[in-house]
């Protein structure tokens, strides 16, 4: 958890006074911040300034680095926005009083280490004409690495972008459209913002974090965390488990609540999540979409997850004739129909065929099974086009539930086993990518939670 830094030894940077060109009058401002903070701790960071005779339009503008944010704290008069890493803070018309303080605290990343370059600029107006004054050197702040981090995932501030953009390449899952998808928060009449996120859960990763901003004016409130550890640290919202989910995806809920006698500033969230492969960190932003997760089955939001798009009746892990990913998601129609009509759940199905299209069908076990879902269809598939260039896929199965075609590899002799088969699977079959674990109960398919 981060902390805010309240007390220590400050290094004051002081600028130069500058004289206000025709009228007598001088401007200045100075930045006062810590000489040194913990990455993963928050600190504050105090600009003050001089306005001489200036009443009108100024601006202060100050480039972070990535890795860093801010939040205001104090910004009399002013409007205060912090985005593209870049603090803007800027007054339609300055206050009354000569010296104007403002604070804003900057969060910095618990992977971070080395030396926080604080520049900054600001820009008024004189006589119809641009000026502006800037810090003569900038002001050094110490990020000294994090005690509690693994030091094999520190990293340079220098080196942080890189490594950000290298995580955005490096998502686990071939062609998917996003790790986490975020439904674009509703606002209800009362004030309450309620927000949904889907998450699927990379394979192999012991350490999940997810980061969402907090609007000014709101307090957070976790409703469904999927066993995180839940806190807020200044303007942040964190969901983090030591021990991912074991479902290939799930999903969280929290809501914002306004603060009384605040004002609510827009809802305009941003949010990543971190996790570990191969002993290195990873972080990928969250994607909005206008979606209401609430109301999408397992394969829609498996589908909304690698295409962005959920369709109006889901669907899986799918393949085309030539064994390749079709636009919309879904199996080609190819082969002959097989006069087997998929029926609802609930009413009397007709007796399963020994095989469909020449697909073995799944047959109705006893105890507890665990397979893993390739695909799922609302036409039959064609064994050679879409399984037969695969060994992986030799074993498959198909089943019909509630419509759907779904095609399983498996058993597995426990969960464990059931996920190396998955990773095998989506690294290796080249037709097939986002398959996840089914679990089974006395032949009936169950939520693989129900029985772990």
């Amino acid at each position: 958890m981060k902390k805010q830094v309240v007390f220590g030894v400050f290094l004051v940077f002081l600028v130069s006074f500058f004289p206000l060109a025709g009228q007598g009058g001088e401007v200045s401002f100075r930045l006062d911040a810590p000489e040194s903070v913990v990455a993963g701790e928050d600190f504050e960071v105090e600009l003050i300034f001089w306005k001489g005779e200036l009443e009108d339009y100024s601006r202060f503008s100050q480039e972070l680095p990535e890795g860093f944010t801010a939040t205001n704290v104090s910004s009399p008069n002013a409007d205060f926005s912090f985005s593209d890493q870049r603090v803007r803070i800027i007054w339609l018309k300055l206050p009354n009083e000569d010296e104007i303080q403002v604070k804003y605290t900057i969060s910095v990343d618990e992977r971070l280490s080395g030396q926080l370059e604080l520049t900054g600029t600001f820009a008024y107006v004189v006589d119809g004409e641009r000026a502006y004054i800037s810090l003569p050197q900038p002001g050094i702040v110490n990020i000294l690495p994090n005690p509690e981090m693994d030091p094999s995932l520190v990293v340079d501030i220098s080196e942080f972008p890189e490594m950000l953009r290298q995580a955005e390449v490096g998502i686990p899952g071939k062609k998917a459209y996003a790790q986490v998808i975020r439904q674009e928060p509703v606002k209800e009449p009362n004030g309450l913002v309620y927000v949904n996120l889907l998450i699927k859960t990379p394979a192999g990763s012991g350490f999940l974090k997810l980061e969402e901003t907090i609007p000014g004016g709101y307090s957070f409130e976790s409703l469904s965390a999927n066993g995180a550890v839940v806190s807020q640290a200044a303007s942040l919202a964190r969901f983090v488990w030591m021990r991912p989910p074991q479902q290939s995806h799930f999903t969280i809920r929290y809501r914002l609540v306004p603060i009384l006698e605040e004002e609510q500033q827009p809802v305009e969230i941003e949010g990543t999540l971190s996790f570990t492969e191969q002993g290195a960190t990873k972080m990928v932003n969250i994607k909005q979409v206008d979606v209401d997760l609430t109301s999408l089955d397992t394969d829609q939001q498996l589908a909304l997850l690698r295409t962005g798009a959920a369709g109006s009746s889901g669907g899986s892990s799918s393949m085309s004739e030539t064994g390749e990913m079709s636009e919309t998601g879904e199996f080609s129609e190819t082969g002959s129909a097989t006069g087997i009509q998929p029926v609802e759940e609930g009413t009397d199905q007709p007796p399963m065929p020994s095989s469909i299209n020449g697909i073995p069908a799944l047959q109705p076990g006893t105890g507890i099974v665990f397979r893993v879902q390739v695909a799922a269809v609302r036409q039959p598939s064609d064994p050679g086009s879409s399984f037969g260039d695969s060994p992986l896929l030799q074993d498959v199965k198909v089943e019909v539930i509630n419509g759907w075609y779904k095609y399983t590899v498996g058993p597995a002799a426990s969960y464990e086993a059931a996920e190396r088969m998955r990773d095998r699977i989506n690294s290796q079959a080249e037709t097939v990518y986002d398959a996840f674990v089914v679990a089974y109960r006395g032949g009936q398919r169950v939520p693989v939670e129900d029985v772990l």
